[in-house]
């Protein structure tokens, strides 16, 4: 196994921490053993979707408005303790 599911529950305790409360349905979506000591991840959460306004949402709600966006992120673990080593925006974000 790649990583356990302590391990994961850790990284997203610390994505909450560093990208607020607001964030949900964090996925791990992708994993890749860097090196022995490093796992590179892409993760993927929900963020609200700040670009529709409350108008717009009520008057569309029937209508395929989508209060959230999907946002992927690459991240380097260190296997050892779990912690984040390193976030960056993924590539095709």
């Amino acid at each position: 196994m790649l990583i356990d599911k302590e391990t994961l529950e850790k990284i997203k305790e610390q994505c909450l921490e560093l990208f607020g409360a607001d964030i949900n349905d964090i996925r791990l979506e992708e994993i890749e053993k860097s090196s022995d000591r490093e796992f590179n991840l892409t993760i993927s959460f929900l963020i609200p979707n700040k670009n529709i306004s409350q108008t717009a949402k009520t008057v569309l709600s029937g209508i395929m408005v989508n209060p959230y966006i999907r946002q992927y992120k690459d991240v380097v673990v260190d296997k050892s303790d779990g912690s984040i080593r390193s976030i960056k925006m993924h590539k095709d974000a």
